[in-house]
């Protein structure tokens, strides 16, 4: 019934196909009994494979920034290994082999050296892998394995929802990793995370996690802020079977205010999470440590719950966990519409992920 009644909501559009299952593309990394990870603009791809280790570069969890780093042969199809998958370059070692594959020959190398270039087809080149290693039957052997219990335990152990840190909540504000993690196991898993750029976006992409390469959308290839909104109504009109879920921050959002009324008026299943800090904090991690005074990047804290209902979405102010209740009421009542999650994070706290890249 709940699918039915988001398909109505769309208002005619056709919902989109439910992709493959992982298996499909992993089968290369199978063979080589390798480790599975992508770029950012790839998450999902090999969600719920035993071992996949996400994201590769500045938001990779602590498993893959371990595990990539011991690699000592790298198989890249179609990335360009440039700074951010790589973490300027910090991410793989010096020693490893890389070999890159790419149907434009001009990126080959390009930011990386690699020890083999491949122009071609990824899927071409993929389906001849695979060719070449039954001709060969298999070239690892089982004691030198890759995919061991040790390696297993360090993916399980290390990945961005086990790995310790310390909460630095307080009775005013909540710690956006406890916050995003509590909305993760909250939130239904039939989702679409659309993700807005700013000092925030670790967060979302570290721990909300998604089903698959269709359901992740990030719109930031032109560093801009405040593309999120717009996007996250295009995702609900297009696979109105599930539930959009947009994580913005505070300055981003109100750079596309208008397009809220846009999403309620038709009947769109968004859940907005907005981090609030009162700043464009990116702004303020990056010029403050220069000496620079952050005071123009900071500004009154804005009630975005109350927004919210004035432009007929419901809202809440969370301040702690405990005030995730009307957001579980709403999911029970089959997420109905566009819910505001208004949370008041820790302005003190500076992204790692943002501290190395830019500072």
């Amino acid at each position: 019934m709940l699918k039915q009644d988001r398909r109505k909501r769309a208002e005619g559009c056709l919902a989109r196909p439910i992709p493959l299952p992982f298996a499909q593309d992993s089968e290369p990394g199978d063979r080589l009994d390798a480790g599975l990870n992508h770029p950012l603009h790839a998450h999902g791809m090999f969600a719920g494979h035993p071992w996949n280790l996400g994201v590769c570069g500045g938001f990779s969890s602590p498993a893959a920034l371990e595990l990539i780093s011991q690699s000592d042969l790298i198989l890249t199809f179609g990335a360009s290994l440039n700074m951010w998958t790589t973490k300027k370059g910090k991410l793989l070692s010096d020693h490893a082999q890389i070999a890159q594959i790419d149907i434009d020959k001009d990126r080959l190398g390009l930011h990386r050296q690699a020890d083999l270039k491949i122009e071609g087809d990824v899927a071409a080149v993929a389906a001849a892998l695979i060719q070449a290693l039954d001709a060969e039957k298999g070239i690892v052997p089982a004691s030198v394995s890759w995919r061991s219990a040790d390696v297993a335990t360090i993916i399980d152990s290390k990945s961005n929802h086990r790995a310790p840190y310390q909460d630095m909540g307080s009775a005013d504000y909540l710690d956006p990793r406890t916050f995003s993690k509590a909305m993760d196991e909250l939130l239904p898993k039939a989702r679409v995370v659309v993700s807005d750029g700013g000092h925030f976006a670790g967060w979302a992409i570290r721990y909300l996690s998604v089903p698959d390469q269709r359901g992740w959308c990030i719109p930031i290839a032109f560093q801009s802020i405040g593309l999120g909104l717009a996007a996250a109504i295009g995702a609900a009109v297009t696979q109105p079977q599930r539930l959009v879920v947009l994580a913005a921050g505070d300055g981003g959002f109100l750079m596309s205010l208008a397009e809220l009324e846009t999403a309620v008026r038709l009947k769109c299943a968004v859940c907005i999470v907005i981090y609030n800090d009162s700043a464009y904090s990116a702004e303020v991690h990056h010029f403050g440590p220069m000496g620079f005074s952050p005071a123009m990047a900071r500004f009154p804290t804005t009630d975005f719950a109350q927004i919210a209902r004035g432009f007929g979405a419901q809202g809440a102010v969370v301040r702690s966990l405990s005030d995730l209740d009307p957001v579980k009421r709403w999911i029970a009542e089959g997420s109905p519409g566009v819910f505001v999650v208004d949370a008041r994070i820790n302005p003190a706290l500076e992204a790692d992920w943002y501290r190395e890249a830019f500072n």
